[in-house]
């Protein structure tokens, strides 16, 4: 059996973009000027506290960047077009969170809970009129 893969036409105005974590690339409008979407994992070792209790070197990840983000008026319906990404996170599907134990000055120990990042990535957020917030 042959896997068969349509070719996606381009629309005028849109340009052909590989987004990660997609096999297939996808049309996207292009604004000269406009940076590129970006949203990365990163890891870090840090101290986590909680009052008087805390825990150092701790490896965290944790996601950062920019995504696409405009509001258009088009020339055909709908006449407002929104796209809102956000930078955001999936956790690890075997191993969601982690359990802590931090120490307390008292020598009582505090039991935390530690998201498990396993990936980032651009999706959609809420965007929208603001005046009614």
């Amino acid at each position: 059996m042959a896997l068969r893969v349509e070719e996606q036409e381009v629309i005028p105005g849109e340009v052909k973009v590989e987004e990660p974590g997609r096999c297939c690339p996808v049309c996207r409008k292009s604004f000269p000027g406009e940076p590129a979407a970006e949203c990365r994992r990163y890891v870090e070792v840090r101290n986590i506290t909680k009052g008087d209790c805390r825990l150092d070197n701790v490896e965290v990840g944790f996601c950062r960047g920019r995504c696409l983000s405009r509001t258009d008026v088009t020339l055909e319906e709908p006449y407002l077009q929104s796209l809102c990404e956000c930078c955001s996170y999936r956790l690890d599907p075997v191993t969601p969170v982690r359990f802590l134990s931090l120490l307390c000055g008292s020598g009582q120990s505090e039991p935390v809970v530690l998201p498990v990042i396993h990936s980032c990535e651009c999706t959609s957020c809420q965007g929208g009129d603001l005046s009614r917030r």
